[in-house]
C-alpha cells in the first residue's frame, strides 16, 4: 500500500530543515513551515506515518483544563481542529460532539466545579455539570459513577489515522519530503549549532533539526548532546466490535483513570491506566491492562459486557516530570528544537505546528508556547496542571 505523501525521490544530502519523527506534530510542524515558505523540509521516520504514538492514541480532543499554559495553548488548537478538514482538504473525521470528565466522588464533584471556575477566569467554553446532566448526556452511564463533572459541548474526537494522512498529503503537496524507512543515528553539531543528522542512509546538512520522536525523543536529543529530563512510558487501548450508537461523546472518568469514545462506525475506543506510570518502551500489550480496561469500562458503561474485542495495542509516549510538553528551541545548541514531552500530544498538534513553525521561521517563540521551553525542567519550573487524566506519581497532577 502506497504511504500517503511519501517522497518518490531519494533522500538528499541537504534541506533547509529536517524533522525527525512522522507523527501528528512532526507533519504538522513541517505543513506549517512550508506554509510559510520553508518548503525543503524533509520529515525522517524509522517506520511510517503515525507509526508511533499519533496511531495509537484516543484520539480525545479537550480545552477544559485548569492552568494557563495548557488553556492557551489547547483552546487554540481546538479552535483549529474544527476547521482541520477544510484546512487540509482532508476529512480527518472530527466529531464536536463534546467532551465530559466525570467526577465519581464528592472530593472530585468539588474539584470539577473548581476546574470550571478557573476556565472561566482563562476564558474558556466549559460547564459544570450535576449527575443528573452528566447522565442525560451519557444515559448509559453507571450512575454510581456519575455524580458531576466538566463538559465541553464544541471539544470531541478525531480519528488518528486520518489526521497522520491529511497533514502528509498537505505538506507533500507543498513541497515537504517525507522519508520512511530511515533510521537517524546521529545529530551533528559543531561551535555550539546544529549542522545536520546521519542517517542509515547518508548523511544529511541542514541549520535546522527538529527533535520531534516522541518514545525516541531522549535518544535523539543525546545524540546532540541535548540533557532532555524525559523518560518513555507506556500506554494501552482497546477497540470493539461495532455496536449500536450509545455514546455521543468522549467520555473520560477521574476515578477509574480511563478514557473513550465511540466511533461513527459504533467501534468502542478507549484505555486506561494504573496509579503509576507505565514506565517501558515496550510496545507489547499486557495482560493485566487487557483486563484492567475490560473490568473498569464494564463497570463504567455496563452495556459493554460481552462486547467482543477486536484489538489491543500499546503505544508509547515521552513524559515530563510535570507531564507538561517542551517544546521550543535548545538554547545551548542553536537550530536544534524540540516538540516532545507530550502525553496529550495528538490533540495538541494543530496549534503547536503552527506555533513553532512561526517561532522557527521569526527568530521569537510566540507567547502561547514560551511557558513549555526544556529550561523550565532544568531549573525546576514545572508548570502546574491539575485537569489531566493520566497516571502520575504521588505529587503531579492526575
Amino acid at each position: 500500500m502506497a504511504i500517503p505523501g511519501a517522497a518518490r525521490t531519494p533522500l538528499r544530502r541537504s534541506y533547509d530543515a529536517v524533522i525527525v519523527g512522522a507523527g501528528v506534530q512532526g507533519l504538522a510542524l513541517a505543513y506549517e513551515l512550508a506554509k510559510l515558505g520553508v518548503r525543503d523540509v524533509a520529515v525522517l521516520d524509522r517506520s511510517y506515518p503515525g507509526g508511533g504514538g499519533s496511531g495509537r492514541n484516543g484520539e480525545m480532543i479537550r480545552s477544559a483544563f485548569g492552568s494557563r499554559e495548557w488553556s492557551g495553548l489547547f483552546d487554540e488548537s481546538l479552535r483549529r481542529w474544527r476547521t482541520l478538514s477544510a484546512e487540509l482538504d482532508f476529512n480527518v473525521l472530527f466529531s464536536g460532539s463534546g467532551y465530559l470528565v466525570l467526577a465519581s466522588t464528592p472530593e472530585q464533584v468539588e474539584r470539577c466545579r473548581a476546574d470550571v471556575v478557573r476556565q472561566a477566569e482563562l476564558g474558556l467554553r466549559s460547564e459544570f455539570v450535576t449527575g443528573e446532566e452528566a447522565r442525560k448526556i451519557v444515559p448509559e452511564v453507571n450512575p454510581d459513577l456519575a455524580l458531576g463533572g466538566v463538559y465541553q459541548d464544541h471539544a470531541g474526537f478525531a480519528h488518528h489515522d486520518a489526521v497522520v494522512w491529511g497533514y502528509a498529503r498537505a505538506a507533500a503537496r507543498l513541497g515537504v519530503e517525507l522519508h520512511t524507512g530511515v533510521s537517524v543515528t546521529g545529530v551533528d553539531v559543531a561551535g555550539g549549532a546544529v549542522r545536520g543528522v546521519r542517517t542509515d542512509k547518508g548523511t544529511v546538512s541542514a541549520p535546522i533539526v527538529v527533535n520531534a520522536a516522541g518514545g525516541a525523543a531522549r535518544r535523539i536529543a543525546d545524540m546532540a548532546g541535548v540533557d532532555l529530563p524525559t523518560r518513555t512510558c507506556r500506554l494501552e487501548m482497546i477497540v470493539t466490535e461495532s455496536v449500536a450508537p450509545f455514546l455521543r461523546p468522549a467520555l473520560a472518568t477521574l476515578d477509574l483513570l480511563g478514557y473513550c469514545h465511540q466511533t461513527a462506525r459504533g467501534e468502542f475506543v478507549g484505555g486506561t491506566e494504573l496509579p503509576v506510570p507505565d514506565v517501558s518502551d515496550s510496545l507489547n500489550g499486557t495482560y493485566d491492562l487487557l483486563l484492567d480496561m475490560a473490568a473498569k469500562f464494564v463497570r463504567l458503561l455496563p452495556r459493554l459486557a460481552g462486547v467482543r474485542l477486536l484489538r489491543h495495542w500499546a503505544g508509547l509516549v515521552d513524559q515530563s516530570e510535570d507531564l507538561s510538553p517542551v517544546i521550543g528551541p535548545v538554547p545551548e545548541v542553536s537550530g536544534f528544537y524540540l516538540t516532545c514531552g507530550w502525553v496529550y500530544g495528538f490533540m495538541g498538534a494543530p496549534a503547536t505546528g503552527a506555533l513553532l513553525a512561526r517561532g522557527i521561521h521569526d527568530g521569537v517563540m510566540p507567547e502561547l508556547i514560551r511557558p513549555f521551553s526544556v529550561t523550565r525542567l532544568h531549573e525546576g519550573r514545572f508548570i502546574e496542571e491539575g485537569a489531566l487524566v493520566v497516571a502520575a506519581e504521588e505529587g503531579n497532577a492526575a
